[in-house]
């Protein structure tokens, strides 16, 4: 029986150390409004033929909306061993796990060059280590939706704000209620 418990807590330990890591070289979780997934979608002119890569997934919602909404194939790319759960249960639970893939990997190591569309929340300290990236792996014309903080290796395209309802856990707000600007660029 301690066996069990032993491998309970690593499995913990795994969990909590792969989240922390994640948060670290990328961004913590906070999940990305909804209505600013779509109002970026409806702004580019997402079509069904087009694929969307979502750098850092969290739980899934950019794929589901991409996937379920506007029918196009969207492929995240997510750190966190747990979020990773997350986010393929979302999948599965939407309907969409045709349409909508999450692999669990750092994206700094993932080929982007076959994304038209890229969509990221990430710390103001981790883009501007994605212009190398960027430059060489998209193809002209991929556009780029960045929420919160701007590419400053980028002329911005559109931008617009979004309400942020903040994080609550079991009614303890950790993150307030906020207004999140979200940037949009096209690769030239």
């Amino acid at each position: 029986m301690l066996f069990y418990y032993f491998l309970a807590g690593l499995f913990i330990i795994f969990l909590l150390a792969t989240t922390i890591y994640a948060a670290v070289i990328g961004a913590p979780f906070a999940g990305t409004p909804k209505q600013g997934i779509r109002k970026s979608f409806k702004l580019i002119d997402l079509k069904p033929n087009e694929k969307v890569y979502d750098l850092g997934a969290g739980d899934g919602r950019v794929l589901i909306i991409a996937a379920k909404e506007f029918g196009v194939q969207s492929y995240g790319f997510e750190l966190s061993f747990l979020l990773y759960l997350f986010a393929k249960i979302n999948i599965f639970l939407s309907g969409v796990s045709k349409k909508a893939k999450v692999k669990w990997t750092n994206f700094f190591k993932e080929d982007l060059s076959g994304a038209d569309v890229i969509f990221c929340w990430l710390t103001p300290k981790t883009l501007p280590k994605l212009e190398y990236k960027f430059k060489n792996e998209l193809k002209t014309g991929t556009r780029v939706i960045v929420f919160s903080s701007p590419l400053n290796f980028w002329s911005v395209e559109k931008e617009f704000e979004v309400n942020f309802e903040g994080i609550k856990i079991f009614g303890i707000s950790f993150i307030p209620t906020s207004k999140v600007k979200t940037f949009i660029y096209r690769k030239i």
